[in-house]
């Protein structure tokens, strides 16, 4: 009967097949392009399960075009191949020539624009890869001739029940992987720290979908400010008068190098202590004693981990209090260390043994104004450990790229090795009860890193830099994760474990050498990273009034505010999490009253104008 129903409304099934094929053939032409683009930027790591993602991204879509009437879907499909044709051709040409893949932020501050104006796109392509296209000139024909001959009639529900089902299946599988990675590395869908691995888990479609949904909503510029631009403008005025010209440092660095070394994971527990008889950091003890010390140093990054300790040290402004900010400020203009130094007349000069494209450094280096960014491509690859290149390598061949510079310059080199999960290949180190254990692996890793850092210096002494350079040296962040602070006890067993000591064990060294060793004491006042900007500036004689931080060498106070919301004013430490207060000298809990909320209040001030700077790009109009 229902046979016979059918044939009598003379149904048109062979434009259904044909239909069907055609869109067929899209959903496969599409995952073709998916199999090449993947093979192009992930070589190494390529199997056929990383495609999975991006078909499900394809039926999802051509599900969606299913709804509509047949030559509306086919029309759509065709579009969709061409528009993913040219982003793919666009992250390929990018890739090769950054590599890391577009984004927004990349296309908004003219990062592109710039590429395509000074490069040949078939040059950097190859024709292999103008292939992408030829598919598309070859269906202009069968798709038109089938919008002018073929008429399609069936049901609706022939056509509705597969867009249902794809569309389900697509939802739930993309889900699926999408979930996956957000439980696995919490917060990188969001900082998009490394967008090729974003795009390798989770597909290239995605990916994409995701930049714009960051771009658009959640890193959406919120016109709601507290503040007026006067009342920001006003407070960095009175908090430059803090900046004073009556210390004893000022202008110690003219003429003279500076070399700042941020030093992977490397946390101040470690400093000075041994375990199982052997000193964790020999090599930096030693260069500690000819140095000035700051031993309540803290770290202050959010989101960007890293990346934020280096926007930190070179702006002296906080980071973004969500996302990472080298990836939703790359655009904002900053009055960074490099242009001040630039105006001195120095080079400016930054090092990293990683991708160039990891948290978008490529971008924001030219923000901040470095003139030149050496990154994997840039060393030798016969030393990759962990997630690039070996500190060994990378300390050996900075310093022989810095050789060729004209002096004075200023150096930016960011450590590797000693990053998460510190699967040194070489243990170094007895660790004893604690191997194969986090916190052993930790030491043992510091351990390697204290030896490659050693041997640089020794370099460095050796062709006379320590006597005509100012090097400074940090932590940028937590090697050991809060929730293992417990397991920093086995080292420290000096310290009483309870909160308030929980929290001081998130210090970092801060070191600042002198040539001819001068100045070398130990700074018992708590500072941040922040305040090394200000540091540096006070020494190289460098006027900028727009900062947050302070002068650190010759300032008696208390001051470490952070993106939570905890902070240290003068004598007083809250930790917003525990929503606690403590004597900051003797680790006694404080009962809560109004000078303590009045304090809360100051410190909550300060990063809300922070992050309405950045929002606003305030720093834009004083340039």
């Amino acid at each position: 009967m229902i046979k016979n129903s059918i044939n009598k409304k003379n149904y048109n099934f062979k434009a259904f097949k044909l239909y069907t094929i055609l869109l067929g053939i899209f959903i496969a032409l599409l995952t073709y392009k998916s199999y090449i683009f993947v093979k192009i930027i992930s070589p190494t790591y390529f199997n056929r399960s990383i495609l999975f993602p991006s078909f499900y991204c394809i039926i999802l879509l051509i599900g969606f075009f299913m709804v509509f009437k047949d030559k509306i879907s086919l029309i759509l499909a065709y579009l969709l191949n061409l528009l993913l044709s040219i982003v793919y051709i666009l992250d390929i040409f990018y890739f090769n020539l950054k590599g890391d893949l577009l984004s927004l932020v990349s296309i908004k501050n003219g990062t592109l624009t710039k590429l395509i104006s000074t490069n040949s796109i078939f040059e950097i392509l190859g024709f292999k890869n103008v292939l992408f296209f030829m598919d598309l000139f070859v269906l202009i024909p069968i798709i038109f001739i089938y919008l002018k001959k073929v008429k399609f009639t069936v049901p609706y529900y022939f056509y509705l029940i597969p867009s249902i089902l794809f569309i389900a299946l697509g939802v739930n599988l993309n889900a699926k992987h999408v979930n996956k990675l957000a439980e696995e590395q919490s917060g990188l869908l969001r900082n998009m720290s490394n967008k090729l691995y974003v795009s390798r888990m989770i597909g290239n479609i995605n990916y994409h979908a995701l930049d714009g949904y960051n771009y658009f909503f959640r890193y959406k510029k919120d016109n709601n400010f507290q503040y007026s631009d006067e009342e920001i403008y006003s407070f960095f005025k009175e908090n430059n008068k803090k900046n004073a010209d009556n210390n004893p440092y000022l202008n110690k660095g003219q003429g003279k190098n500076l070399i700042v070394i941020q030093l992977e994971s490397l946390q101040e527990f470690v400093i000075n202590q041994k375990f199982n008889g052997k000193e964790i950091t020999p090599n930096l003890n030693k260069f500690i004693n000819r140095s000035v010390y700051f031993e309540n140093c803290f770290y202050q990054v959010g989101e960007g981990n890293t990346s934020d300790a280096e926007f930190l040290v070179n702006n002296s402004l906080y980071p973004s209090s969500n996302g990472a900010t080298y990836y939703k400020y790359a655009g904002n203009t900053f009055n960074s260390l490099p242009k001040s130094f630039k105006k001195k007349g120095y080079n400016s000069y930054v090092f990293h043994g990683n991708n160039e494209g990891f948290w978008n450094r490529h971008v924001m280096y030219n923000s901040i104004g470095f003139d030149k960014f050496y990154g994997i491509r840039d060393f030798s690859q016969d030393d990759i450990r962990g997630m690039g290149i070996g500190d060994r390598t990378f300390f050996k061949e900075s310093l022989e790229k810095m050789d060729s510079f004209k002096q004075p310059f200023y150096s930016f080199l960011i450590t590797l090795t000693s990053h998460y999960p510190f699967k040194d290949k070489e243990e170094l180190f007895p660790v004893g009860e604690l191997k194969d254990t986090f916190l052993g692996d930790y030491i043992n890793s510091i351990h390697n890193l204290d030896r490659e850092l050693g041997i640089f210096l020794n370099d460095l002494e050796k062709k006379g830099y320590l006597d005509n350079s100012i090097i400074v040296m940090y932590g940028d962040h937590n090697g050991v994760p809060t929730y293992l602070t417990k397991e920093i006890y086995k080292v420290r067993k000096d310290i009483e474990k309870n909160d308030f000591n929980n929290f001081m064990l998130g210090k970092v060294p801060l070191i600042v050498h002198f040539p001819g060793d001068n100045y070398k004491s130990v700074k018992k006042e708590v500072v941040g990273q922040i305040d090394i900007y200000n540091l540096i500036a006070n020494l190289y004689g460098i006027k900028n009034p727009y900062v947050f931080g302070r002068e650190i060498l010759s300032t008696t106070d208390n001051k470490v505010l952070f993106n939570n919301g905890s902070f240290i004013y003068d004598d007083i430490l809250y930790v917003s999490h525990l929503n606690k207060y403590f004597n900051i000298n003797n680790g006694q809990e404080l009962t809560e009253n109004q000078k303590l909320k009045d304090i809360n209040n100051i410190c909550k001030k300060e990063i809300q104008m922070n992050q309405q700077v950045l929002r606003k790009n305030l720093l834009l109009m004083n340039n």
